[in-house]
């Protein structure tokens, strides 16, 4: 029997509403990637399937969104190889990661700024504008308080998104400035 739910960070969601809220964006996705609406439709219904089966556990959402996203990817790397001859798709198919990647990112950037948005404004402006490359001391600086005290909030705003969005988004968070 199929549970109606999945969960990620620990919080149980519907299937359904999961369903509603990514659905539209795998499909134009799978669209985007094998220019037919009724089969991208039908990868997108086989992916959710995929993963009302499989009933896994995600420790965060940006690991939920990348496993769509790479589920969605690969159901439509099979198609092309089933539907078109080798040489074609395999052409078509090597700019794929790129794609995905930058899709990956993308989602995991706006879910840093949600997730930057919730904490307390001082703190905020602190994390805002170390991504931005200030040092500590210019941050300092700008913000008219102690040196100690900036490098208190960055690391009371890091052990915040560390705790309620994993390891994955400090990652992000290092790798943002190299952007």
């Amino acid at each position: 029997m199929f549970k109606n739910h999945i969960y990620i960070s620990d919080k149980k969601y519907a299937f359904k509403d999961i369903f509603k809220d990514f659905y539209a964006s795998q499909l134009f996705f799978a669209m985007r990637l094998i220019s037919s609406k009724h089969d991208a439709e039908d990868i997108v219904q086989d992916v959710f399937l995929s993963i009302w089966r499989a009933k896994p556990i995600f420790k965060n959402e940006i690991a939920f969104k990348a496993y769509l996203y790479l589920s969605t990817r690969n159901k439509c790397i099979d198609f092309l190889k089933r539907k078109r001859p080798v040489y074609e798709s395999v052409d078509y198919a090597k700019d794929i990661p790129n794609e995905i990647d930058y899709l990956v990112k993308e989602e995991a950037f706006r879910l840093l700024d949600l997730a930057i948005k919730k904490l307390p404004p001082q703190t905020r402006e602190v994390i805002n504008l170390s991504l931005k490359g200030y040092s500590v001391l210019e941050v300092a600086d700008k913000l008219n308080v102690s040196v100690n005290t900036i490098k208190t909030l960055k690391s009371r705003a890091y052990k915040v998104l560390k705790e309620t969005y994993g390891d994955a988004l400090i990652l992000i968070m290092i790798s943002y400035t190299s952007f």
